[in-house]
């Protein structure tokens, strides 16, 4: 899915000292949801992963792209959250493309090797 997720949080949380907004900490909370539901499913093959992500992670991720819609009528373009979330929603085919093929990685950011 290339690094749209990291980017995506990058932009979400700043990189400057700034208050985290509770929105940025939920979406985040969300994304981690999928990663957590990743993780489970990582040892399996493409075809497992495929049969498990239409029941655990299509709902989380079709309930996180409604969460991120709502308050851009509410935000500046030029705030660094709407612009997170404008990133994400742009590239919205990529990020999904995980649901539909189980050799796509949710992530690109390979894990660290143990051992």
């Amino acid at each position: 899915m290339a690094d749209i997720e990291e980017n995506a949080r990058r932009k979400a949380t700043g990189k400057k000292e700034i208050p985290l907004s509770p929105i940025a900490i939920e979406v985040v909370r969300r994304i981690d949801a999928l990663f957590e539901i990743e993780r489970s499913i990582n040892d399996k093959s493409a075809e497992e992963r495929l049969q498990v992500r239409p029941t655990l992670s299509r709902p989380l991720v079709e309930d996180l792209q409604v969460y991120m819609r709502e308050p851009l009528a509410e935000l500046s373009r030029g705030h660094d959250l709407a612009k997170a979330f404008n990133y994400i929603l742009k590239r919205w085919t990529s990020f999904t493309l995980f649901l539909e093929d189980g050799r796509v990685c949710l992530s690109n950011n390979a894990p660290p090797s143990e051992g």
